[in-house]
């Protein structure tokens, strides 16, 4: 049952940011769950099954698991190619997280103080 009335932005954010599985609740709190698992949850999995896709490729390839070793052992040496993309992309979909969860809960704080200025 979505909030009957304005929601704390700063909680908000906390809920999306810190505590899994409250960004459901958050979202959904100001009607907006569908959105949102639209907008991030579906790509999050999209990317994270390419991601699993390219690991579990480079490990059926022939000598694939030698080369995911030498990835682990070279980390220090610059060779960070799987950790940073997954990294940025991880921090895209928060900062996408935070942004939706500011201006959709300014948006439903709105409408309750447009209804209380009558």
């Amino acid at each position: 049952m979505p909030a009957k009335g304005p929601v704390s932005v700063f909680w908000q954010v906390i809920f999306v940011v810190f505590v899994p599985i409250l960004d459901l609740w958050a979202f959904y709190r100001i009607a907006k769950l569908k959105k949102y698992l639209f907008y991030v949850y579906f790509p999050q999995i999209v990317v994270a099954i390419i991601f699993l896709i390219v690991v579990f490729g480079m490990v059926l390839e022939e000598d694939g698991i030698e080369k995911l070793e030498n990835i682990s052992n070279n980390i220090e040496n610059n060779e960070l190619f799987l950790i940073v993309p997954s990294i940025i992309i991880e921090l895209v979909f928060i900062i996408l997280s935070i942004y939706l969860i500011v201006t959709w809960s300014e948006k439903w704080n709105k409408q309750f103080q447009n209804s209380n200025e009558f």
